[in-house]
């Protein structure tokens, strides 16, 4: 996208957001943990607040991972700050916790959930990951979970990681990716409108396959050094999710022309194409190589 498409995509995203944040909190069963993501249940997971906060506790373990010390972890697109808190009580060794969101209402709304006696551990800041001055924001590890696709480019995001994240730094991205397998050339048009729908509604120009962003990665010095299908834990076609695929076909484009609707017709065609295939939810955890030695 060119500067001035990219300008008026991160004010589209920041007015669905600043709209829709407090009716996904009050409407979505999130158990009281402020995230703003999907649950994720595997075997070990028997409850609805452990399932919600299961993207959070995957990026716990990459930090605990990490093979040098993270003091500093950014989290790109916050939310209300749900991941970051949840970090924060289970790595209470981790010195800070930055988050960053295009909504001013979010940062707000997290601001105000920072315990008293963890005012300097936490910090949120209204902005654009695409557009993070390098020394402000250095981190040791930066994640972004369901943000990432928001991104208009690409190229462009793992640019500023590379001035983030020192070598051996690690990024982690939790999003949908676009099937491999799939021949973008060659999809049946109901497969080309279920992707059109989603990706317009839920405003996401970043959505890619793992291996365009393996590439991407590579050339801005990131090694891919984990990739892992999230998509069997999702639950779909719950009662909820057959309510809002009934609304849609009997409202169908009609639900654009309201921002809370155009993110329930959006995630009924999200919905579709993890049943066909077409996308898959997954982890991806990137190392930022070391700097190659001169001659």
């Amino acid at each position: 996208m060119d500067p001035a498409q990219t300008t008026r995509h991160a004010r589209q995203v920041r007015e669905y957001y600043d709209h829709n944040t407090e009716r996904f909190l009050r409407w979505g069963k999130d158990e009281g943990t402020a995230n703003l993501h999907g649950a994720l249940w595997p075997p070990e997971v028997t409850s609805l607040g452990e399932a919600m906060h299961h993207s959070n506790e995957l990026v716990a373990r990459e930090i605990e991972q990490c093979p040098t010390a993270v003091n500093r972890v950014l989290d790109l697109g916050c939310g209300v700050g749900g991941s970051l808190f949840y970090l924060g009580l289970r790595l209470p060794r981790v010195r800070c916790f930055t988050g960053i969101s295009l909504s001013p209402l979010q940062i707000t709304s997290a601001r105000q959930r920072i315990p008293e006696t963890q005012k300097n551990r936490f910090h949120f800041e209204e902005g654009c990951f695409l557009q993070l001055p390098a020394e402000r924001f250095k981190a040791d590890f930066s994640y972004s979970i369901e943000a990432f696709a928001h991104c208009p480019d690409p190229d462009i995001f793992f640019d500023v990681q590379a001035g983030v994240l020192p070598p051996g730094g690690r990024l982690a991205i939790i999003d949908d990716c676009l099937n491999d397998e799939m021949d973008p050339g060659g999809l049946p048009a109901r497969h080309v409108r279920l992707l059109g729908i989603y990706r317009r509604n839920w405003l996401l120009p970043g959505l890619r396959s793992r291996t365009a962003l393996k590439s991407i990665a590579d050339e801005k010095g990131f090694r891919l050094i984990k990739d892992q299908n999230l998509t069997p834990y999702l639950r779909l076609c719950r009662p909820r999710d057959k309510a809002i695929s009934l609304m849609v076909r009997c409202l169908g484009p009609l639900m654009e022309r309201d921002t809370y609707l155009r993110s329930l017709l959006g995630g009924d065609a999200k919905q579709k194409c993890y049943l066909e295939g077409l996308i898959h939810y997954r982890l991806l955890v990137f190392e930022k190589r070391a700097a190659e030695a001169g001659p």
